[in-house]
C-alpha cells in the first residue's frame, strides 16, 4: 500500500470515529509518535492524517497540550444567492430530496430505502374509508384550532397513557414530527448553539439542526443505546441547549435504549438541566415483546419533550404528528405553530374518528404480524450473505436492518450498482454529520411486500458476489 493510501486510510478511520461520536468533542488525540507506534506506521503518516483533519476543522491544536476534537461548525443558516452557485451547493446534497425522489425517477424500483409501512398495510387498515367519510363533511375543509383538533388531542392523551401528560392542553398537533422537531429546536436553541444527538441518527434531524445554524455534537451509541458515560464527559465541559434521541427502535440502527440507561440519562438531564427531545415514532412497532417505557413516562422533572407521528403508525403522506410537553412549553409551541396557521383539518378529523372507533390497535396488531414476516424473509437472506463478510443484528422492532459490509465493499458503489439493477437502499453516511467512508447500509423491511423483498435481496446478493470479485 502506498504512503498516500496509508495516511488516507488513517485519516478516514479517525474521521469516522469523530463523526460517529466515538471520539467525543473535547477528546484528546494520541501524540503523533505514540499513534504511529500503535499503528506500525511512520510519524509523517500520522502528521499528514492529522493535518487533513485540522484543515477540515474537526480537530484543533492547543499550544503545549496536543490536539483535540472540535465541535463541527454548522452549515450557514442562510444562503447568499449572489455568492452561491449550483457548484457550491453540490457537495451538500439534500438527503430528503434524494430519498423521496427515488420512486419518481424509478417507479418500478424495489424500495428498501423508504422508512414506511408500504401500501399493503394501507390496504388492510381500513383508514381510507374514514378519509372518504370525512371528506363528505363540509367542516372538514375549514380551519380548526391552531393547537390541533380538541377531540384528536383528547384521544392522544388516552393513547399515550402517561401520568405526565394528563390534559389535551399539553398536546400540540403538527404537520408530521419534522415540523414538531423544527418548532422545538427553534424554541430551545439559536444559531451557533450546541445541540446533542446520538450518532448515527435520523438524517432529517441533522439537516434541520444544521439548516438552523446549530452546532451538532455527536454522542456515540452501542446496543444498549446512547452512551451516557460519554454524554456526561461532554456535559462536564460544555452546555448544549438540548439532546435529541430516538431511544426506542432507533433509526437507523434498530437499537433500543435499555431501562438502566434510560434512568441514567434522566438523572443526567436533571443534574445538568438538559432538555431531552424524545422521538418515539417506532414505539408501537415491536416485533416481539414491548419495549421499556418512554423517557417521558419516567420523567419527573419535566425536562423531556415527547415527539411522535402517524407517519410510522399509519402512512407518511398523512403528515400528522404531535408534541407532548408541560403546559408552558405547549403554549409557546402553539404560538410558534401560528406561523403555519394549523395542520390539515380533514386528516385530523379522519384520525379522530379512527381512534374513536378503536381501529388503530387492530391495525397495528396486523401490521406487526406482516412486518415480522417481512423481517424474517430479509433476515434469511442476510444470513446467507454472512460468508461474504456481512454482519448485522436482528432488530426487535422498527423498520430497519443496519448492515455492516466487508472492508473491500464500498457502500456507495454498491448502492449505485444495485440501483442500476432496480433495488434501492440508503448508505450509512447519510446518518452522519458529513459524508464519510464507513461500512454500513440501511435496509427497510416494511415498505415492500414479501415477494419483492425476496427478489430484491437476491439481486443484492448477486451484486455483492460480483463486488467481491470486482473489488467494488
Amino acid at each position: 500500500m502506498g504512503r498516500k493510501a496509508l495516511y488516507t486510510k488513517i485519516y478516514n478511520q479517525l474521521r469516522y470515529q469523530i463523526l460517529s461520536g466515538e471520539l467525543a468533542i473535547g477528546s484528546p488525540l494520541p501524540p503523533e509518535r505514540k499513534l504511529a507506534m500503535q499503528l506500525g506506521v511512520s510519524r509523517n503518516t500520522i502528521v499528514r492524517a492529522y493535518a487533513e483533519l485540522e484543515a477540515e476543522g474537526i480537530i484543533a491544536s492547543r499550544m503545549g497540550s496536543g490536539r483535540y476534537v472540535e465541535a463541527l461548525t454548522p452549515a450557514p443558516a442562510r444562503i447568499d444567492w449572489h455568492y452561491h452557485t449550483l457548484g457550491t451547493l453540490a457537495p451538500a446534497p439534500s438527503h430528503m430530496a434524494e430519498l423521496l425522489g427515488v420512486t419518481d425517477k424509478y417507479p418500478d424500483i424495489i424500495n428498501f430505502a423508504h422508512g414506511d409501512g408500504g401500501k399493503h398495510t394501507l390496504e388492510s387498515s381500513g383508514f381510507p374509508d374514514y378519509v372518504k367519510s370525512t371528506a363528505e363533511q363540509l367542516h372538514s375543509y375549514y380551519f380548526t384550532s391552531v393547537q390541533g383538533l380538541p377531540e384528536l388531542r383528547e384521544h392522544l392523551v388516552s393513547w399515550m397513557d402517561m401520568e405526565q401528560i394528563s390534559s389535551p392542553e399539553q398536546v400540540v398537533i403538527t404537520s408530521g414530527s419534522q415540523e414538531g422537531l423544527y418548532l422545538i429546536a427553534s424554541l430551545l436553541a439559536r444559531p451557533g448553539d450546541l445541540v446533542l444527538t446520538e450518532m448515527p441518527t435520523y438524517f432529517g434531524s441533522l439537516q434541520l439542526f444544521q439548516s438552523l445554524g446549530m452546532q451538532v455534537v455527536p454522542v456515540p451509541m452501542d446496543a444498549d443505546g446512547l452512551r451516557v458515560d460519554v454524554l456526561e464527559r461532554i456535559l462536564s465541559h460544555c452546555r448544549p441547549r438540548f439532546l435529541y434521541t430516538v431511544p426506542t427502535y432507533h433509526n437507523p440502527t434498530g437499537w433500543t435504549m435499555s431501562a438502566i440507561r434510560r434512568k441514567q440519562l434522566l438523572a443526567l438531564s436533571e443534574k445538568y438541566g438538559l432538555p431531552i427531545v424524545e422521538d418515539d415514532a417506532y414505539r408501537h412497532l415491536h416485533l416481539d415483546k414491548e419495549p421499556p417505557p418512554a423517557l417521558k413516562a419516567l420523567d419527573h422533572s419535566g425536562h423531556v419533550v415527547y415527539l411522535n407521528t402517524f407517519s410510522k403508525l399509519l402512512f407518511p403522506g398523512l403528515r400528522i404528528g404531535w408534541v407532548a410537553a408541560n403546559r408552558k412549553l405547549a403554549q409557546l409551541l402553539t404560538r410558534m405553530k401560528e406561523l403555519s396557521i394549523t395542520t390539515n383539518t380533514l386528516g385530523q378529523l379522519a384520525l379522530a374518528a379512527y381512534l374513536r372507533n378503536g381501529a388503530l390497535r387492530p391495525h397495528l396488531e396486523n401490521a406487526r404480524l406482516q412486518y415480522s414476516e417481512q423481517a424474517a424473509i430479509m433476515e434469511s437472506h442476510l444470513d446467507r450473505f454472512s460468508p461474504l463478510g456481512i454482519r448485522y443484528e436482528r432488530p426487535k422492532g422498527g423498520f430497519y436492518f443496519w448492515v455492516s459490509l466487508p472492508e473491500e465493499i464500498n457502500p456507495r458503489k454498491l448502492m449505485a450498482r444495485c440501483l442500476e439493477r432496480g433495488v434501492s437502499f440508503t448508505c450509512g453516511d447519510m446518518f452522519l454529520l458529513r459524508e464519510a467512508e464507513q461500512p454500513y447500509i440501511r435496509l427497510c423491511f416494511t415498505h415492500e411486500r414479501s415477494e419483492k423483498i425476496d427478489r430484491g435481496m437476491k439481486i443484492i446478493a448477486e451484486v455483492l458476489q460480483q463486488g467481491k470479485e470486482l473489488q467494488l
